[in-house]
């Protein structure tokens, strides 16, 4: 069997790596907060018995949940600076930035869905006494409504999170230097596809599992 151990092992450690896999990682927390801050107006929206609002926010999350990620990174890297003529001088344009608006975009159309459904499952009676207690609408939305709803709903966000880590390996589509644009520039030098695939498989589960157990331990916790 042509499998090089030795490069295999070399690439699990190499600097580039772990700095690819931190990148993911950094992006994937960002994008995730971002996405929450996002997809809270527009699940109240979606909930909203005001026509155009709910409207406005169904077309949101019908074009970026049809939209294909990959086409929605391209667009924003490579499209963007066509009809802004300055983001291509603008040095805080980067593939990191325009990762983060693409994945942010799509994602909160995703989590907005999810989290429509969380609040639509709590009662009305929940509103209703907290108005009784003197609370106003942004007090009893946000003392009373959303904690109930994160309960419901923060299974969905732990795996958004982590279908998420995975999905950054698409932005070496845009040069990103993360963990699967590392793999291809190594393999583009060595032609050694095994190895370095594998170390990449190495990562994801790594990062993954973790993730995993700590989904476990936050669902214990909120039992």
């Amino acid at each position: 069997m042509n499998f090089d151990t030795k490069l295999f092992f070399d690439a699990l450690t190499m600097p580039v790596m772990l700095q690819g896999a931190g990148i993911a990682i950094l992006l994937s927390i960002l994008v995730q907060a971002a996405s929450f801050l996002l997809c809270l107006p527009l699940a109240v929206a979606l909930n909203s018995m005001a026509a155009v609002r709910r409207t406005a926010a169904q077309v949101y999350v019908w074009l970026f949940r049809s939209a294909p990620l990959i086409l929605v990174l391209l667009i924003v890297w490579n499209g963007a600076p066509q009809l802004f003529p300055g983001l291509t001088r603008a040095p805080w344009y980067t593939p990191f930035v325009a990762a983060f608006i693409a994945f942010t975009l799509v994602t909160a159309a995703y989590m907005a869905e999810a989290m429509r459904g969380a609040l639509a499952a709590i009662g009305q009676g929940q509103t209703d006494a907290a108005r009784a207690l003197g609370l106003n609408r942004w007090q009893t939305f946000f003392l009373v409504v959303l904690p109930q709803a994160l309960r419901i709903v923060m299974p969905v966000l732990v795996n958004e999170f982590i279908n998420l880590i995975k999905l950054t390996s698409l932005a070496y589509v845009i040069s990103m230097r993360e963990i699967m644009a590392v793999v291809n520039d190594a393999i583009a030098s060595s032609f050694r596809f095994v190895e370095w695939y594998s170390a990449a498989l190495v990562y994801y589960l790594a990062i993954v599992s973790i993730l995993m157990f700590l989904q476990r331990l936050i669902q214990r916790r909120m039992a």
